[in-house]
């Protein structure tokens, strides 16, 4: 008989080390999944601002992934993300069309903005993004909703 393995007693040993690791990475990955969750979460507008809604229209090009209001001790900023879909390769005749509504769906201002860089470049292994920027103050009396549209090509003239 070996010393040290009498009965069933080293392998309970190794069974509630194992629980106990077990234990532990459930609570990390419990851990983890919260903190990714609150990171996942779109960023707070300002509480003068917080009612408008934000809407992302994606094109065949370009996907308008994120979008945000920001103010840090300035103007009232429209941020955000766009993505370059798979199997793409040219971005730089799209755009985003931003335009402001009010509550019965009327245009209170468009606008064409650019993203930066304008060509997006693939990345190796990582999805391939640009970031966009949009001062809005002053911002229109009653704007109830903000859409950020991607859109290929020039628009047609009036």
């Amino acid at each position: 008989m070996v010393e040290g393995f009498v009965g069933a007693g080293p392998f309970k040993t190794i069974q509630s080390v194992c629980r106990s690791l077990a234990m532990k990475l459930r609570f990390l990955l419990l851990l983890a999944s919260l903190i990714l969750a609150g990171c996942a979460t779109p960023f707070r507008a300002p509480p003068d601002v917080a009612q408008i809604k934000l809407e992302r229209v994606d094109s065949p090009v370009i996907i308008v992934e994120k979008v945000w209001l920001e103010r840090k001790g300035g103007p009232l900023t429209l941020k955000g993300y766009v993505l370059k879909r798979l199997r793409v390769n040219d971005t730089t005749q799209t755009h985003l069309d931003v335009t402001l509504f009010d509550g019965s769906g009327r245009v209170l201002r468009a606008s064409v903005e650019r993203f930066t860089p304008q060509r997006i470049v693939k990345r190796f292994r990582r999805q391939s993004y640009a970031s966009y920027s949009m001062n809005l103050d002053p911002l229109p009396a009653g704007t109830t909703r903000i859409e950020v549209r991607a859109h290929e090509g020039v628009h047609p003239s009036p």
